[in-house]
């Protein structure tokens, strides 16, 4: 990879920090965004030397990014080890695993409202319900407006 502008290298520590309010690793948002700023794939190797990290911090989060269809695996030819990229398409990935998690709160929403009987907890269960539904909503509306603008 070539040296890093002050702009790209401000954009991978400002990443890692962001990612970190979502409850991932600071090294999976300073890995997207290396991903994202490479002209080109990027090998563990490559990964530790610009981050700075370990080995075992690249495997462990790139198995994590590729767990949630961020990132993919490559192999080049004449090449030995393995290449990273962003996936196609990342984003509608994340979505749609947003969409299956929600499926299946609604499932514990819809138990919970049948068999807890106590009135206050019915109240906030039904609150819980309407957030659940609308961010549902919202985030399948968001994934097909990422699909059409293909």
């Amino acid at each position: 990879m070539n040296k890093l502008t002050e702009a790209e290298l401000q954009f991978i520590t400002d990443m890692g920090m962001h990612t970190q309010g979502y409850g991932l690793s600071r090294i999976a948002g300073q890995i997207i965004a290396a991903l994202i700023i490479s002209d080109a794939p990027l090998n563990t190797a490559d990964l530790m030397s610009l981050l700075e990290i370990s080995k075992g911090s690249v495997s462990t989060n790139i198995r994590f990014l590729e767990m949630l269809q961020l990132v993919e695996r490559r192999a080049l030819p004449g090449k030995r080890q393995n290449y990273f990229v962003m996936r196609t398409n990342p984003y509608d990935s994340l979505l749609e695993l947003k969409i299956k998690q929600h499926e299946e709160a609604k499932k514990i929403i819809t138990e919970a409202k049948a068999s807890i009987k106590n009135s206050k907890a019915q109240e906030k269960i039904t609150e819980l319900e309407r957030f659940n539904t609308l961010y549902d909503e919202s985030v399948k509306k968001l994934l097909l407006e990422l699909k059409s603008e293909r």
